[in-house]
């Protein structure tokens, strides 16, 4: 049965229907002011070439349900009230423009404001100034993917004057961000620990050659660690074996949580070879897990006063230097989708090869929940497990869901008992090799440490397909392809099992659950691999258009011992910060089975994390993670269709089937 439209808008407070705003009589005035336009029903491609056309709207600020914020003057608004496709056009009340979650109490307040992205910064400067706004920070991300913003102190008596600035869209609090304080490296490969040299994905060849990993954390390195030196190069350069670059304008030091954050994801002895002209690792034993890869380093205390940069800038710096994955193992105080969150969300759209990689908020930690960039719709947001062997119970991670209802966290990494690199220096500098248990609560499990682990098996997937190894699981040169980022965070989400340790499937509390890339990624070795693996990876140039879909077969085996697993990402278009929704292009996974049983995208049993049978369970409109698990699979060939059912351009997809 259709359910009836729901027409409410998602913003503010209270939902409300714009069609019971009164409406003000259109004057003759030029000046564009923000006005929320609804639609009576989801515009195909065509609907909204010509209204972009004829009115000069931009479409790129959604709210739910079928609404946008534009910037119209009255004449404009007069005309386009009058469209056959239009259900309401209201003035964006400037109460509306203010975050929820600004502080009730003290003053001056730390703010971000989003502009529109046609805004005159100089003016939009001069005017905060003139309401007694100071440390105001201009800048201008369009270039970069993503928003206009100013950040500065202010009054809280003045609050209703900026956002009665036409040229602002929305005001929220600067966040308060916070860190999230070889064995898991093996734990993240297959699932334990000193088993057989094979059982890992390090033993065909995959150790991060070739990789670049963005990490955004506290401060700096301290190169003369052994994990990071390099005795040719004695500072980040593009010729440093390991780091290509630091940049850290608030905080010149080195600090403890960056050495070991960096570690575990890369960290690696090196010795001399016998030319003595280049160098091979010594396979320290708590070598990070993509220990080949090098990095380039951000310090997050440069998004603070006074350098005030805004996130995408520091994911930009990475991508500069050439990393495609970026982890962050921090999270913001505030909940609810915020300036990160957006930043995340338009750079993850825009550069469609990235992945950012972010850690859920620790148990202990002040913030009521997780925050950005985590609680981004595009970031792979990770919980920490206990080490092996209680690999398979909790760590820790705040329980989600994220305030509008999505599930985060994505997923589980081991995030304890892990040894790394220690900051110790010595005086006079020189190398040193400092590694053990983190100083600070050395027992306690931490999500700063599962992330990079995370993003260690993030960067052997990516290396995975950048050197050929699929579909044949052998490396071909003529099979190589930079993959998206939607297609690394969909391979990390279909190697995920089951925690025995933590009831229902999927939760809250796991995500999908702890990566064992060995459950999805097909090596050909001897006995050959049990499961296979079929990727498709479409980029939003040739994506999914409003109502058309696209179909896939996929032929299972004649065992039924392997569990199939389908797996379908897509990297959503980011949300307005004010949104209480922030969900935008929708694609529905339906999966047939060779004798006719149908299974509907996250219609799981939490009881026995597997697919219910018959496909008529409610479409989740909510995540762009959707799963279809089934235990032993009918054989013959399954039909996998993927429907753009409420998509509003084209939208790019990564959809992953492993075992079967």
């Amino acid at each position: 049965m259709t359910q009836p439209q729901d027409f409410r808008l998602m913003i503010g407070e209270e939902p409300f229907d714009p069609i019971e705003v009164p409406t003000a009589a259109e004057g003759l005035a030029a000046t564009r002011k923000p006005t929320i336009v609804q639609f009576a029903a989801p515009l195909n491609g065509p609907d909204g070439d010509r209204l972009k056309a004829a009115y000069g709207v931009k479409l790129d600020r959604f709210i739910p349900n079928l609404a946008f914020i534009e910037r119209l003057d009255d004449a404009t608004v007069a005309r386009i009230r009058a469209d056959f496709l239009v259900r309401s056009v209201i003035a964006l009340d400037p109460a509306l423009k203010l975050a929820s979650w600004l502080p009730s109490t003290g003053t001056p307040l730390d703010l971000i404001a989003t502009l529109f992205a046609d805004a005159d910064l100089t003016a939009v400067g001069a005017a905060l100034s003139a309401l007694g706004a100071r440390d105001v920070v201009l800048t201008d991300g369009r270039t970069l993917g993503s928003e206009q913003y100013a950040s500065f102190a202010l009054d809280r008596a003045a609050l209703p004057q900026v956002a009665a600035i036409d040229e602002v869209v929305f005001v929220e609090p600067e966040p308060e961000r916070d860190v999230t304080d070889v064995p898991s490296a093996e734990v993240f490969q297959s699932g334990r620990t000193g088993g057989p040299a094979d059982d890992t994905i390090w033993r065909p060849g995959l150790h991060g050659e070739g990789q670049i990993l963005g990490l955004i954390d506290k401060g700096h390195l301290d190169l003369n660690h052994c994990f990071f030196n390099d005795p040719n190069e004695s500072k980040a350069n593009e010729d440093h074996r390991k780091v290509l670059g630091m940049f850290d304008q608030n905080d010149v030091g080195a600090h403890d949580h960056f050495m070991f954050v960096a570690g575990i994801a890369v960290g690696d002895q090196r010795k001399p070879s016998a030319d003595g002209k280049t160098s091979t690792s010594t396979l320290h034993a708590n070598r990070g897990g993509a220990y080949e890869a090098r990095i380039v380093c951000n310090s997050m205390f440069d998004l603070f006063s006074p350098i005030k940069r805004k996130y995408v800038e520091l994911l930009d710096r990475g991508k500069k230097a050439g990393a495609f994955i970026h982890s962050n193992s921090w999270s913001a105080l505030v909940t609810t989708y915020n300036a990160d969150a957006v930043d995340a969300d338009s750079f993850s759209f825009k550069n469609e090869e990235h992945l950012i990689i972010a850690a859920a908020s620790n148990t202990n930690d002040r913030g009521a929940g997780n925050g950005a960039p985590g609680i981004a719709k595009n970031v792979l947001c990770v919980a920490a497990a206990q080490a092996f062997p209680d690999h398979m119970t909790f760590g820790s991670g705040k329980n989600g869901p994220t305030t509008d209802g999505r599930r985060k966290p994505d997923l589980m990494a081991v995030g304890n008992g892990i040894q790394s690199a220690l900051l110790n220096p010595r005086t006079p500098p020189s190398v040193y090799c400092d590694t053990g248990l983190p100083k600070k609560d050395p027992t306690l499990a931490a999500t700063s440490w599962a992330t990079p682990n995370a993003a260690a098996a993030a960067t052997l997937v990516r290396q995975y397909f950048t050197e050929g190894w699929y579909p044949n699981g052998k490396k071909e040169t003529d099979h190589r392809f930079n993959p998206s980022g939607a297609l690394i965070k969909a391979v990390l989400l279909n190697s995920t099992v089951n925690m025995t340790g933590i009831a229902g499937y999927p939760s809250n509390t796991e995500g999908w659950g702890l990566i064992q890339l060995d459950r999805t990624l097909f090596f050909q070795k001897d006995p050959p691999s049990s499961r296979r693996l079929f990727v498709a990876d479409v980029r939003h140039s040739v994506g999914l258009l409003p109502q058309t879909s696209a179909t896939f077969r996929y032929v299972v085996g004649t065992t039924k011992d392997e569990q199939l697993k389908i797996t379908l990402v897509w990297t959503d278009i980011p949300a307005f910060e004010g949104s209480t929704q922030t969900w935008r292009n929708v694609i529905r996974l339906e999966v047939e089975d060779a004798l006719g049983v149908k299974y509907l995208g996250n219609d799981i049993d939490p009881a026995t994390g597997v697919s219910n049978e018959g496909g008529t369970g409610p479409q989740d409109f909510v995540n762009n993670v959707q799963m279809v698990i089934v235990d032993k699979p009918a054989p013959g060939p399954w039909k996998i269709t993927l429907r753009g059912s409420f998509v509003f351009e084209k939208q790019g997809y990564a959809l992953v089937v492993s075992g079967g």
